[in-house]
C-alpha cells in the first residue's frame, strides 16, 4: 500500500472507528498483548497505517515517559486523525479497564474484612512479588547489559536504601549515564523505521497544555484531589518504560509519603492491575477510587496519563533529533538502569510484608519459577495461584 492510499484511507476513517476500535482492544488486550493486538487490528486489518508507521509509533513511545502501549494508542489516533483523533483513540482504549478496575476495586474495599477475601488478597500479595521480581529480571537484560549500567542500577539501588528520594535519584540516574554512557557506540545508532520531522505542532501543544491546566483546576477545591493530581502527574512524566517501572515512585508517593493505602492495599492494587487489561498502571484507578471514591479514580487515571498526551505532541515532529541525540539517549539508558536497582529495593521491601510464612513463600517461588521458565500469562498465574493457596490455607 502506497502512501498516497495510505493517506486518502485515513481521510475516511471516523472518530467513532478509532474509538471502537480501541474500546474493542481495551477489553480483551493484556499485557505485551496490547502491542499484537493494536498490530493486527490497526495494520493488518483495518490497513489504517503501514508497517512502518506503525514501527515509527512504537519507537516514539519507548523514547518518551509513561506506558508506552498508551502513549502508542495516542499516537495512531493522533497521526489518523489529529488531537480529536488521539482522544477518541485513548478514551476508547482506557474505558474498558477503568470501569473493571472501578468494579474490583469496590469489591475489595468493601468486602476486604471478610475472611475468605483476605485469604484471596494474602495469595495476591505472595505473586506480586513475583510478578516484580519476573519485571526486574526482564529489565535487567536490557537495561544493565554492561559493568557502566549495573554500576548505575547498584548506586540507585544503595542511595534508595539510605535516602530515599526517588526523583532525586532519577536526576543523579540521568547525569551519571550521559557521564558513563555518551560513547556507547549502542546509543548512536538512529533508529531505522524513524522519519524525519522537524516541526511541532505549537497548537496542539497550547491546547492540551490548556485542558490540563482547566482539569487541574477543577481540582483544587479539595486538597486530596489537586495533591493526587499533581503526584500522578508527576509520576507519568517522569518514568519510562513498562508499568512496572513505575511502581517505585508510586510506592513511595502513595503508601510513604501520603500514606493513602497500605503496603498490602499497594501490592492488591499491582495484582489487580495484572489482572485486567490494558497498561498495568491502571492501579492509579485502584488508588484514586480508595482516596475519593469515583471521582478520584477518574483524577488519578487521567493524571498519569496526562503526559503522555504532552508528550506525544511535542515529540511527534522532531523524534528524530532527539532520538539520534547521543546525549538524551545516555540519559535515558542511565534512567533505565536506576530502574532495576529501585525495583529491586521494591521487590525486598514487599517481600518482607507479603512473605511471612512457608504458604506465601512457597507461592512466591512457584508463581516466579512459573513466569520465568513457562509461557503462561501473568493473569492465569495470577489465578492459578491464587487458587492453589486457598486451597492449601484450608487444607493444611
Amino acid at each position: 500500500m502506497n502512501n498516497e492510499n495510505l493517506i486518502q484511507n485515513s481521510k475516511s476513517i471516523t472518530l467513532w472507528q478509532i474509538f471502537i476500535s480501541f474500546f474493542k482492544m481495551g477489553f480483551i488486550a493484556f499485557g505485551p498483548a496490547m502491542m499484537v493486538e493494536a498490530k493486527k487490528n490497526i495494520v493488518k486489518k483495518s490497513n489504517w497505517l503501514s508497517e512502518r508507521e506503525f514501527l515509527e509509533g512504537l519507537a516514539l513511545a519507548q523514547l518518551i515517559p509513561g506506558a508506552t502501549f498508551v502513549s502508542l494508542t495516542i499516537y495512531i489516533g493522533y497521526k489518523l486523525k489529529g488531537l480529536l483523533g488521539a482522544i477518541a483513540s485513548f478514551i476508547g482504549f482506557i474505558l474498558p479497564p477503568f470501569f473493571i478496575m472501578v468494579i474490583l476495586s469496590w469489591v475489595y474495599f468493601k468486602y476486604q474484612t471478610l475472611t475468605f477475601v483476605s485469604i484471596i488478597f494474602k495469595g495476591l500479595g505472595a505473586i506480586v512479588v513475583a510478578l516484580i521480581l519476573n519485571a526486574v529480571f526482564d529489565l535487567a537484560k536490557t537495561a544493565t547489559n554492561n559493568i557502566r549500567t549495573i554500576t548505575i542500577a547498584l548506586i540507585s539501588f544503595i542511595i534508595s536504601i539510605f535516602y530515599n528520594n526517588i526523583f532525586l535519584i532519577l536526576f543523579i540516574s540521568a547525569l551519571l549515564g550521559i557521564i558513563l554512557l555518551r560513547n556507547n557506540s549502542d546509543l548512536e545508532k538512529a533508529n531505522n523505521f524513524v522519519k524525519s520531522r522537524t516541526e511541532v505542532n505549537w497548537v496542539d501543544f497550547i491546547i492540551i497544555s490548556g485542558l490540563i491546566l482547566l482539569f487541574f483546576l477543577s481540582t483544587v477545591f479539595s486538597k486530596e484531589l489537586s495533591s493526587m493530581f499533581e503526584v500522578f502527574f508527576k509520576i507519568g512524566a517522569l518514568v519510562f518504560g513498562n508499568g512496572f517501572t513505575m511502581l517505585p515512585l508510586i510506592q513511595q508517593e502513595v503508601v510513604n509519603i501520603h500514606h493513602w493505602l497500605s503496603i498490602d492495599q499497594f501490592m492488591v492494587g499491582v495484582a489487580l492491575g495484572q489482572m485486567t487489561p490494558g497498561p498495568i498502571v491502571i492501579t492509579a484507578t485502584f488508588i484514586g477510587y480508595k482516596v475519593m471514591g469515583l471521582l478520584g479514580a477518574l483524577v488519578a487515571t487521567l493524571a498519569i496519563f496526562a503526559p503522555s498526551f504532552l508528550l506525544v505532541v511535542v515529540t511527534f515532529g522532531i523524534y528524530t533529533k532527539i532520538k539520534t541525540n547521543k546525549y538524551v539517549n545516555s540519559a535515558l539508558e542511565g534512567l533505565l538502569s536506576s530502574f532495576v536497582g529501585l525495583m529491586t529495593l521494591v521487590v525486598i521491601n514487599s517481600g518482607r510484608h507479603s512473605l511471612i510464612d512457608f504458604y506465601t513463600v512457597a507461592l512466591f517461588i512457584l508463581s516466579f519459577l512459573a513466569l520465568r521458565f513457562t509461557k503462561l500469562d501473568a493473569k492465569w498465574v495470577i489465578l492459578c495461584g491464587t487458587g492453589l493457596y486457598i486451597i492449601l490455607y484450608y487444607v493444611f
